[in-house]
């Protein structure tokens, strides 16, 4: 609906190397894949850290291998490596070094950025490319179907080579022959392009090693889509999913959406909704979420919770930004490349729920400007790539041009080359069927050029009434029921008083129907009529009256002086468990519910130092059967400081070429009582400076003394718990390491 129609009530060097590998089948090994390169791919090399989570989260499995551990990223991840800081690609060569390291991690697939130190020092690419040789030769006698996917290395432009800018240019322009020469059918070779689009000035810290936001996602985002395409492989859509024409459930079972758009964003509080458009036996509804950029943004907890009354209510979840509506035309309004960044920042409430939700990328993407709406293919076709990119495999949903009426057949007629630009081939298309589709000719033209394509289609909105026209919704819904087309109609209530005869109740109220309500949920090939739960749901079997299993006792984890962690064993349901709410309790004081999850695991935040508290949780299903409590559990905040027994593991490794190095510091807790945060301090004695930010800690530097201080997820170590941080430094003349380390004031031993 556009949105002009509704009331709106909130008027280190570097050389990485890094494999990766498609997804295994049962009873099959996992591949191996071998990080190699130097300070960049192994510390901080978040990059790796980045690629195992989206590998991990789009269904691919391997083994990181390498003699090296993984570096504090923020998160838990699969990283042994082979980065050693300042290596060079001629010196690995020269000492054959790598011989030494394929015959222990044994991989299967290289994934190979290297270079940059040897350009630094000024070593001709015919020099580095013989290298590669040499290399590619010791990988294939330790592997003979050895895959190697190979950079063209990022640019680097730091203050003391003035010529390295051209050298990174000259060896990538040599590296696709390169690989055309060297590559086998057994043992394939495939180049990336990671300089392309790399911006020194914006995505490094220096001139030559990534940042930690916008650089290591660049190189992450390359690496993945190339490796996978080199593989031959992608997982299969998981959930919800587009089979030919039509929409099936992971079982395979087909799907047709019949359902109610509901105006979320302007009416958070008319969460009863939900509940009472399933009344009427609807199988979806639409949800109308703010991106931002004219609405909300409408957070990811507010996500979760909006996911959980879909499955309270047992209808499928088609979520939507509407701030796209009418870009071009309607002034304000937000691209699609702005709603794939929102959905994105919304991705952990997303993923997980792909037999739940459909993402309708945007409403209306586009107004009436011709130019504009021209380029609705490549928009929607990046806006895709994007949330794949980001590990979302939902069913995606994608809206028509010009007020989402397509009456240029922009869609029509280039939903083909969106479809196959989707690597999951995912996305289902929407079109809005208003004052344009006023007779049955116009209607069944429409229906019949996605038919005669093989091409997915739902109406995403229709009314009986427009102000633009007459739509024949007989004609919509009839055909919309003969072809197994899903249709969702505008809207539950709330619209303008202009527009006011598309409510389909009065004032919210579901006992008091509309003539439009009464036609859409109870006419005709209607909601109630035609409308078929998802089998994820129990298909529309006997109600559910069975309530889920008692979770178990929660465990706590991490606390610090103002925050913890819970987990506890899952419970069982006979359909299945769609979340658990957590109570919390402040000494001896009564339970409340202080918040909820999806999964068996919460993180609580906001809590005071030195304070007791207690908590337990307790599950639901889809029917809003809730289980009895669990047990307690009781944690206490720590005070924020703490002394104990410690060991500090020191180590720094120069960069070739350059008067900087990367050090990496390991914490270790040898006391017997845990830390709730701590303080590293040190000395330099050489005049070595700290270059910020580091990772793993936040850093500071007066003079020679350099204070590193917990971040909040590394701020609890239990006994005999380590933690690494690490930075990038310069230093001039000689680099030793630092003599002393104290932690929260506490002498700490050294090795």
């Amino acid at each position: 609906m556009t949105l002009r129609m509704l009331r709106a009530v909130v008027t280190g060097l570097l050389l990485a190397a890094c494999v990766v590998i498609a997804p295994t089948t049962a009873g099959a090994a996992t591949t191996r894949i071998m990080a190699l390169g130097d300070s960049i791919t192994g510390s901080p090399g978040c990059w790796r850290a980045l690629l195992a989570k989206h590998l991990q989260d789009t269904g691919h499995t391997a083994d990181f291998v390498g003699s090296l551990s993984a570096p504090g990223c923020g998160f838990a991840y699969e990283g042994e490596n082979e980065g050693h800081g300042g290596i060079l690609a001629t010196n690995i060569a020269r000492d054959n070094q790598l011989p030494g390291w394929l015959s222990s991690a044994r991989p299967d697939v290289v994934l190979m950025h290297l270079g940059t130190n040897d350009v630094w020092n000024n070593i001709p690419a015919s020099t580095i490319l013989g290298a590669y040789t040499t290399m590619l030769g010791q990988m294939r006698a330790s592997n003979p179907a050895i895959k190697l996917v190979v950079a063209q290395i990022i640019p680097m432009t730091p203050a003391n080579c003035s010529a390295c800018a051209q050298r990174v240019v000259d060896l990538n322009a040599a590296i696709p022959g390169w690989a055309r020469a060297n590559s086998t059918t057994a043992s394939p070779i495939t180049v990336v392009d990671q300089w392309t689009g790399f911006d020194t000035a914006a995505d490094t810290t220096d001139g030559v090693h990534p940042n930690s936001s916008t650089g290591i996602q660049k190189i992450e985002s390359r690496w993945y889509p190339a490796v996978v395409a080199a593989l031959g492989s992608q997982p299969a859509a998981v959930g919800l999913r587009v089979d030919g024409t039509r929409v099936v459930e992971a079982n395979g079972t087909p799907f047709v959406m019949r359902g109610v758009n509901h105006a979320h964003v302007w009416y958070q509080s008319r969460t009863r909704a939900f509940a009472d458009i399933k009344s009427f036996g609807a199988n979806t509804v639409r949800v109308v979420l703010g991106s931002g950029q004219r609405w909300g943004p409408t957070p990811a907890s507010e996500v979760s919770s909006v996911i959980t009354l879909c499955k309270q209510s047992k209808l499928i979840c088609v979520l939507e930004a509407h701030d796209t509506t009418g870009y071009g035309e309607q002034s304000g309004a937000a691209s699609l490349d702005q709603a794939a960044t929102y959905w994105i920042s919304v991705a952990n409430a997303l993923k997980g729920q792909e037999n739940y939700v459909v993402i309708n990328l945007g409403n209306e993407p586009f107004g009436n400007n011709a130019q504009v709406s021209a380029t609705w293919a490549s928009a929607t076709s990046s806006a895709i790539s994007r949330l794949r990119g980001a590990g979302l495999q939902h069913l995606l949903m994608a809206d028509a041009p010009m007020w989402g009426q397509d009456w240029g057949n922009i869609m029509r007629d280039n939903a083909a080359s969106v479809l196959n630009a989707d690597p999951q081939r995912n996305t289902v298309f929407s079109i809005h069927m208003y004052g344009v589709y006023n007779t049955a000719d116009k209607v069944n033209a429409y229906f019949d050029a996605f038919r005669t394509a093989g091409l997915p289609l739902v109406v995403g909105e229709f009314g009986h009434n427009h102000s633009d026209g007459d739509p024949d919704e007989a004609t919509i819904m009839a055909q919309a029921q003969a072809r197994g087309l899903g249709y969702l109609g505008w809207s539950w209530s709330g619209n303008s008083s202009d527009v006011g005869y598309l409510d389909m109740v009065n004032s919210f109220d579901p006992a008091s129907l509309t003539s439009w309500g009464e036609r859409f949920l109870n006419g005709a090939n209607g909601v109630r009529q035609t409308s078929k739960e998802a089998t994820i749901y129990g298909g529309g079997g006997p109600a559910d009256t069975e309530a889920p299993s008692t979770p178990g006792t929660p465990t706590t984890s991490g606390v610090t002086a103002s925050g913890l962690t819970l987990t506890w064993a899952a419970s069982t349901d006979n359909v299945g468990v769609t979340g658990y709410d957590v109570l919390r309790a402040v000494g001896s004081g009564s339970f409340a519910q202080v918040g909820s999850a999806a999964t068996n695991s919460f993180a609580d935040s906001g809590l005071t130092p030195s304070t007791t508290y207690r908590y337990q949780v307790r599950a639901k299903d889809a029917a809003g059967n809730v289980s009895a409590t669990s047990g307690i559990v009781s944690a206490t905040t720590g005070t924020g400081g703490g002394t104990g027994a410690c060991k500090v593991g020191y180590s720094a490794q120069n960069w070739g070429g350059g008067n900087g190095f990367t050090a990496s510091v390991t914490i270790t807790n040898t006391g017997t009582s845990a830390l709730n945060g701590w303080t590293l301090a040190f000395s330099y004695a050489n005049g070595q400076r700290v270059t910020p930010p580091g990772w793993g800690a936040t850093f500071a530097q007066s003079g020679a003394a350099v204070t590193a201080t917990n971040l909040s997820w590394n701020g609890g170590l239990a006994p005999n718990a380590s933690t690494n941080i690490g930075f990038n430094g310069t230093y001039s003349g000689s680099n030793p390491a630092p003599t002393a380390f104290t932690l929260n004031g506490s002498t700490c031993t050294t090795g």
